[in-house]
């Protein structure tokens, strides 16, 4: 089984938690765990993201 990798990112001010579906060369694919309504609403809860971002990634 693979690993998950969970990571943190700041976007438009505010701070989300999600995991890395799919890695690009200078962004990420992520699944958002909390979501707000305008990512549900426009992304689908799912959101590419720049590596220069994310604050942090942790492994499950």
């Amino acid at each position: 089984m693979e690993n998950q990798v969970q990571i943190a990112f700041t976007w438009e001010n505010e701070t989300f938690q999600g995991l890395i579906e799919k890695e690009y060369e200078n962004s990420y694919l992520i699944h958002v765990q909390n979501p707000n309504d305008e990512l549900v609403e426009k992304y689908n809860g799912r959101i590419v993201i720049s590596k220069k971002k994310c604050i942090t990634d942790i492994l499950l």
